[in-house]
């Protein structure tokens, strides 16, 4: 919101207070977070270095995200909403940068693709036969398939919405990530976590019920025959 203010975006005061909400929310939730991962890994030592660099890496990374968005929303504007477009070149132009770390990934590829076969049961087939497949590259696939979704979603809400509705969406959907892994690997929920959830969740519905109204307001009103002065 910040980096759309200084652009010449104009923003009411519900759609303010809701990302003040919202801004908060994800920092307790994951402060939270991290500090109960940290001490678990050093048996009750907070590891308060590693988690600040972290978070500022964090913060570095979503001040990136909103001057992309901003620039995203303003060629959108000026050729059209080319999203398909978009998604391919941002992707393609930034794979020379994966070169450096091509000999790091092919050695983690290798010790993937020897990893425990993922066997699935299928009546139909004898036991010979059953495909037997290393696990995490299924799950790397996996992985792959929701994140081309989550990509291609993006994109498509993008040219849509505008950058700060795609900044919140994001934050919701990071945050809703994070709590599924919690269920889902059977971690501890920290009672910050929780609390930040909450917080957040009722921000993005309060930022919606202020966009609604802000496109309400900015309708024109039509003048019916029946009150026009003869």
């Amino acid at each position: 919101m910040i980096a759309g203010y200084l652009n010449g975006k104009k923003y009411s005061r519900v759609q303010a207070l809701a990302v003040m909400f919202l801004s908060c929310g994800v920092v307790i939730a994951a402060w939270s977070d991290a500090q109960e991962k940290s001490k678990i890994a050093s048996n009750g030592n907070n590891a308060h270095p590693i988690m600040n660099t972290g978070l500022l890496i964090l913060f570095f990374a979503q001040v990136l995200s909103a001057i992309m968005g901003l620039y995203t929303e303003a060629t959108y504007r000026l050729y059209g909403p080319q999203w398909k477009e978009n998604m391919f070149y941002s992707h393609m132009l930034s794979l020379p940068l994966f070169l450096p770390f091509l000999p790091s990934m092919i050695r983690n590829f290798n010790s993937m693709s020897q990893s425990e076969p993922l066997k699935i049961s299928m009546p139909w087939l004898p036991i010979i036969a059953e495909p037997k497949v290393p696990g995490q590259l299924v799950y790397l696939g996996l992985n792959v398939i929701t994140q081309y979704a989550c990509i291609r979603g993006v994109n498509l809400l993008a040219a849509k919405s505008s950058a700060l509705t795609v900044t919140i969406v994001l934050n919701v959907r990071k945050l809703v990530s994070l709590l599924l892994s919690i269920w889902l690997f059977d971690n501890s929920l920290a009672y910050g976590t929780l609390m930040g959830a909450v917080i957040v969740f009722g921000a993005g519905a309060l930022y919606t019920l202020g966009t609604q109204q802000e496109l309400h307001c900015s309708q024109p009103k039509t003048i019916t025959k029946s009150s026009k002065k003869t």
